[in-house]
């Protein structure tokens, strides 16, 4: 990283850059991102840079951050009278005390808005559904790119938690966009590893008047132990469905699993042979597992099956769709799959 100037803004003592909502979120969505950055003890905005001359000098560039007419910065200003725009600057206004670890310091000066900030930042701004998939990305082991497309995280780490987004809203119960945050929150759960994943996820658990099939949410890539037992007879000694329902059905336990299978992805027949494996010794250890692909995620009339078929296992009946429950499971999912959040 390069050298940082030191900006004023007219006023006595240093300036900072508070970098939020869009912008922030890029930032976070590379890998080098995980690896910056300490959580700020500020509460305050009263020295943010609200200039775009100030911000070009900061040189905000050399620490990732986009800066240009197509790609404006977005950053947090502390009034409405201080707000001034620019073809590649967006102030937005935040009023009042700022929550303890709101931003991480990245660079001298150069303040960037944390996942959680980010979260209640994007919500006035899309739907329910899109800040749900925010939600899940934030807390999954994936990023979306709007140039490289979906990537891993180093390790599936995720940025964050459901519970630290939900315990972040609580200290700003009354912002805008919170109310709206909470409501996305019911549909986010941790570690999701790809955007497939998620709208998965998404499509099974939402209620079915935006589309969904109004499942309970499941553990997602959950550790499971196999034990010395079975070992032996299977080809390991954990199993990580990527979703997991243990409920009772009929006056037993029952353990139910959903793959997503992305055989179609490897290059190799070996690597797609081992996901069929893995997915028999799941059945061998008393899972019921159902597949779901990638042609079924994208057509609610395909997607019937493995989600009727995971509903039943759950001792769920679901009556057969009609037309308009049709479209609207389709309108979900093509809306899932637009990301227009990249």
């Amino acid at each position: 990283m390069g050298n940082v100037l030191n900006p004023t803004n007219g006023s006595s003592g240093n300036a900072n850059l508070f970098v939020s909502h869009m912008s922030a979120l890029r930032y976070w969505r590379q890998p080098e991102g995980t690896k910056t950055g300490k959580r700020s003890r500020t509460r305050s905005l009263n020295k943010a840079i609200t200039s775009v001359k100030e911000a070009r000098r900061l040189g905000p560039a050399e620490q990732g951050l986009i800066m240009k007419p197509d790609h404006p910065l977005h950053v947090l200003v502390p009034s409405v009278a201080s707000r001034r725009y620019a073809k590649d600057f967006q102030p937005h206004v935040w009023e009042g005390e700022v929550p303890y670890g709101a931003f991480l310091k990245i660079a001298p000066f150069l303040f960037v808005s944390s996942p959680e900030f980010i979260f209640v930042q994007l919500a006035p701004q899309y739907s329910v559904i899109e800040l749900a998939q925010i939600g899940n990305e934030l807390c999954g082991g994936y990023y979306l790119n709007a140039v490289s497309g979906f990537g891993q995280r180093p390790n599936n780490m995720p940025l964050t938690s459901r519970s630290e987004l939900l315990a972040f809203l609580d200290k700003v119960p009354n912002a805008r966009g919170a109310k709206k945050a909470r409501r996305a929150l019911e549909w986010v759960a941790d570690h999701c590893n790809s955007p497939q994943e998620t709208i998965g996820l998404m499509a099974l658990c939402l209620p079915p008047r935006r589309g969904g099939w109004s499942l309970p949410m499941p553990d997602v890539n959950k550790t499971v132990w196999v034990g010395k037992r079975m070992e032996r007879y299977v080809g390991g000694s954990t199993y990580t469905p990527d979703y997991m329902w243990k409920t009772e059905v009929g006056g037993r336990i029952v353990h139910v699993a959903g793959e997503y299978d992305s055989s179609e992805h490897h290059d190799e027949e070996h690597a797609a042979e081992n996901t069929r494996i893995r997915r028999n010794d799941m059945k061998a250890l008393g899972y019921l597992v159902t597949s779901i692909n990638r042609s079924q995620i994208a057509c609610a009339e395909l997607f019937q099956y493995p989600a009727r078929q995971i509903a039943r296992d759950l001792g769920i009946y679901k009556p057969p769709p009609n037309e308009k429950t049709l479209a609207r499971q389709d309108e979900l999912l093509a809306l899932l799959r637009r990301e227009r959040f990249r």
